[in-house]
């Protein structure tokens, strides 16, 4: 969410040009200056663009809202909490700051602090749909899975078209391995624009549902736009969801051609090569995922069965040689 000025208040059946006590006052020089700054991406001096216009005024809740957007930016998260806490204290139903501190707590794991933060902001804002999608996440987080999807659905009907919401439903049902993700996977998807990230999530997920044809498809346009490791890698899992054998293998081996660099390729190929008898490759595919990720999530298996394809190597050679 990009930071914002509210223009000054002005109320048109006043003929006094003088302005009304409970109209907002004009944005500061400062305010304006540091949002041209965070709206460049010159985060850093838009920081102290919103520093300025705070020591100025210190009840700036724009600017203080602006300031825990620019230190979020700089990886500044306790600067960032104090900032939106500031600025809830001014303005107590500013609903952009309960909605960023929310997710900030969410980020950093503090799930029961941003649950109150966000049914406090909910409590003055019932139609924020950013609001109902981070106390969803906060209760997923939680486990708290019907009514997490009772607020994630909330806020999908507030904003449909928004593909996001529709991708975090789906994505918390398959954690909780529950039907239903596809067509909200199918309207992200019909939203997606050609946003290569959103639709490599999006294919991601189809597969975690076990939606193999659409998962195909979906790294289909991917790979459209930008051929790669992973979504090569995603795709061909996709296919071993279909018993398509050779397809899988296929696009293993382009992932490991394209992206050399990309561990779980490799891990996947040697899975593949060794199901096909080719132990002497899988056990070099297996290898090589440890020389890249020796410390990876998939590190323990690929150890164990680097060790299992030497052995069937070793059994392949003994019974060479006993025909001869």
């Amino acid at each position: 969410m990009a930071p914002t000025a509210a223009s000054p208040a002005v109320d048109p059946v006043v003929a006094d040009p003088a302005p009304s006590r409970n109209a907002e006052p004009p944005p500061s020089k400062e305010l304006v200056e540091g949002i041209k700054a965070f709206d460049a991406g010159q985060y850093p001096e838009a920081r102290s663009l919103f520093e300025a216009a705070v020591k100025k005024n210190k009840a700036d809740y724009e600017a203080l809202y602006n300031l825990g957007m620019a230190s979020e930016k700089v990886g500044d998260k306790a600067a960032a909490e104090a900032a939106y806490q500031s600025a809830l204290e001014t303005k107590p139903d500013l609903d952009t700051a309960s909605a960023e501190l929310s997710a900030l707590y969410i980020d950093e794991g503090r799930a029961d602090v941003a649950i109150t933060v966000a049914r406090a902001g909910l409590a003055k804002h019932p139609g924020s749909a950013a609001l109902h999608e981070n106390l969803g996440i906060a209760l997923a987080a939680r486990d708290e899975a019907d009514e997490a999807t009772r607020e994630l659905e909330a806020a999908i009907q507030i904003a449909p078209a928004d593909p996001m919401l529709q991708l975090t439903l789906a994505h918390w049902l398959n954690v909780w391995h529950v039907r239903g993700a596809a067509p909200h996977l199918d309207a992200a998807r019909a939203r997606a624009k050609g946003d290569y990230g959103l639709i490599a999530s999006v294919g991601h997920e189809y597969r975690m549902a076990g939606e193999f044809d659409s998962c195909v498809q979906t790294f289909d346009s991917a790979i459209a736009i930008r051929d790669g490791g992973e979504v090569r890698t995603e795709r061909a899992l996709c296919r071993l969801g279909l018993k398509d054998e050779p397809g899988t293998l296929d696009d293993l081996q382009a992932a490991v051609d394209k992206e050399p660099t990309y561990a779980p390729a490799h891990y996947y190929l040697g899975g593949r090569l060794a199901t096909a008898g080719r132990f002497k490759d899988a056990a070099a595919e297996y290898a090589k995922y440890l020389e890249l990720e020796p410390g990876g999530t998939l590190a323990k298996p690929a150890r164990d069965r680097l060790k299992a394809t030497r052995d069937a190597m070793s059994k392949q050679r003994g019974a060479a040689a006993k025909k001869k």
